[in-house]
């Protein structure tokens, strides 16, 4: 029940606070052009290549095939340095998105105690805190990516043994194994890591953060089950943009084909962003809810039996 209510009052935020997401819009709308420029260059890079490496030449009645590799020699210092770019922009993105994670979940926050908040005031708040929630996410980040990791290593090696004794089945078996266990994995890790920011936010310091953790491991249906939300709702919300970027790409390259792709999928990753920060804020509030909950019903009947004893 705690995963459906923290969804429910997560639309029901949303509904009722649209402007919420302006911050990240504003966001999202200041990096489209940054991105755009930064990749003009690099749109068609891998399909030109894959375009030119898988040629068809017909000798007589037979077509041979002929395959090279993805990216060239003598384009790899391209790559290289479209992967710098990346990276640069990965970091960048990801400091900006701060402010606005940080200004939404205090929004909410501030929504949820029935006060009034400023727009201005949630962009000035999270200019602020842009660096603890850039280290916070790092830091969660780099946890769960490990721990997602750790139970792969030995299911390489078994498909690596597959592979080498040629079976097919023992492949498919093991491969089945690992998203028979992968799959809930990350469904608990992504409801566990999207609390980690709300903590921050409402405790005011990176080590209360990981107060995520224990919350998640104490509830952990109900972390699975909220992950499982979570991702389906961004996956819907995805699926829009991606629809027109993926039309839109054939064949599209240069700075305006670019930023118009960015702008169209900016609305999109702000209302993606609200869901994952909110929905973060609501679980954990829902989740310590119930514990209080139950710690004052143990006090209550501890309370009762001390009150018979001294009767």
């Amino acid at each position: 029940m705690g995963a459906i209510n923290a969804f429910a009052k997560t639309i029901e935020t949303i509904t009722k606070n649209p402007k919420l997401l302006l911050i990240p819009i504003i966001i999202a709308l200041i990096i489209a052009p940054i991105s755009a420029y930064l990749l003009k260059n690099y749109t068609a890079l891998f399909t030109e290549e894959m375009q030119k490496n898988f040629e068809q030449k017909q000798e007589g009645n037979v077509i041979v095939e002929e395959h090279g590799s993805i990216i060239p020699k003598e384009n790899m210092e391209k790559f290289m340095s479209y992967i710098k770019i990346i990276i640069l922009l990965g970091i960048l993105s990801a400091l900006l998105n701060a402010i606005g994670q940080y200004a939404v979940v205090k929004g909410a926050l501030t929504a949820e105690k029935g006060e009034e908040y400023s727009l201005i005031q949630l962009f000035v708040d999270g200019i602020k805190n842009m660096i603890q929630v850039f280290v916070v996410n790092v830091i969660i980040g780099l946890i769960i990516f490990v721990i997602i990791m750790v139970p792969l290593i030995p299911a390489f090696l078994m498909l690596a043994a597959g592979a080498m004794l040629k079976s097919e089945a023992f492949f498919m078996m093991v491969l089945f194994f690992v998203l028979l266990l992968e799959l809930p994995l990350v469904f608990f890790l992504v409801g566990l890591g999207s609390m980690a920011v709300p903590i921050y936010v409402i405790k005011g310091s990176i080590g209360a953060a990981f107060e995520c953790f224990s919350v998640a491991f104490k509830n952990k249906l109900s972390t699975l089950a909220f992950g499982i939300l979570l991702l389906i709702s961004v996956i819907l919300i995805m699926v829009v943009p991606g629809s027109f970027m993926g039309l839109m790409a054939l064949g599209s390259s240069g700075f305006t084909a670019q930023l118009l792709l960015n702008l169209i999928e900016a609305p999109f990753q702000a209302l993606t962003q609200a869901v994952m920060s909110i929905g973060g804020l609501m679980l954990y509030l829902e989740l310590t809810k119930e514990e209080k909950d139950l710690e004052e019903e143990i006090l209550e009947e501890v309370q009762k039996e001390l009150n018979e004893f001294e009767i």
